[in-house]
């Protein structure tokens, strides 16, 4: 298996929170979350194939299908998914595989796939990686706009920076390759019965914006907010803000 899942199994009767990271990130990226949701959900986070300090050179991959392995693994037959920018993609894409394996979806700063990234490192990032330069990509990378709105936090971007330099540059070149349903999936989001909170900092890159307004307007049954004074990251840059609007969504739920 590409992935291992970090479970608490605490108590198993609890519904399930499934924690999926953004690109050049792991598991770590929830650690606000985890604190917080682990006394009312059963947590399950991953590091999605090719990320995270143990990643290893896998070749192409599914996500969403690993996703469902690392569910198996951890006794899940469903779960609410929380997700953030890559893993959004790999979220809906596992929601269209397995529509009944999953309870809900909350997305912050989505990727939707066959869309515009607009990430100004990108290019960059994967000719240094290519020439071998992995601690010099992921510097670059750390420079992007995505990463503004951590800045005015030393510590908070420190702690990103450590994970990112975690990333062994894989998916840049070439080592790791995802492969998908569909690799454009817009069209069949209104398939999606499932409840979903689509969640954007007002600072995100408007291709980000943009393409949470897509899931917002296709989603059948979507809750849009914008925060305020965030960037990309929500989860980490506004944590207290970001945890009350994910567990109100999530209880209503329940209501």
């Amino acid at each position: 298996m590409s992935m291992s899942p970090a479970v608490q199994r605490s108590d198993d009767q609890k519904p399930a929170l499934l924690m999926l990271h953004g690109f050049a990130l792991d598991a770590r990226m929830w650690r606000r979350q985890v604190e917080v949701f682990s006394d009312e959900f059963r947590i399950v986070t991953v590091d999605l194939p090719g990320f995270g300090a143990q990643a290893r050179d896998v070749g192409e991959v599914s996500p969403a299908e690993e996703v469902g392995r690392a569910m198996d693994a951890a006794g899940l037959t469903s779960a609410h998914v929380l997700a953030a920018s890559f893993g959004a993609a790999v979220a809906t894409d596992f929601a269209l595989r397995f529509p009944r394996r999953v309870q809900s979806l909350s997305f912050v700063g989505p990727q939707l796939l066959g869309r515009r990234l607009g990430i100004e490192s990108w290019n960059r990032c994967v000719s240094l990686a290519s020439d071998g330069d992995i601690t010099t990509a992921a510097e670059v990378w750390l420079d992007d706009p995505l990463y503004l709105g951590l800045r005015h936090d030393e510590d908070l971007f420190e702690e990103v920076r450590q994970i990112v330099l975690d990333y062994g540059g894989a998916h840049w070149t070439g080592r790791v390759t995802s492969s998908w349903l569909d690799a454009d999936p817009a069209p069949r989001l209104k398939e999606l019965q499932t409840p979903a909170l689509i969640m954007s900092g007002e600072g995100d890159l408007p291709s980000f914006l943009q393409m949470a307004e897509a899931y917002a307007k296709s989603l059948p049954r979507a809750r849009r907010e914008i925060v305020q004074g965030a960037g990309h990251m929500v989860n980490l840059e506004v944590p207290d803000h970001f945890n009350a609007v994910v567990y109100d969504f999530l209880q209503s739920l329940s209501r």
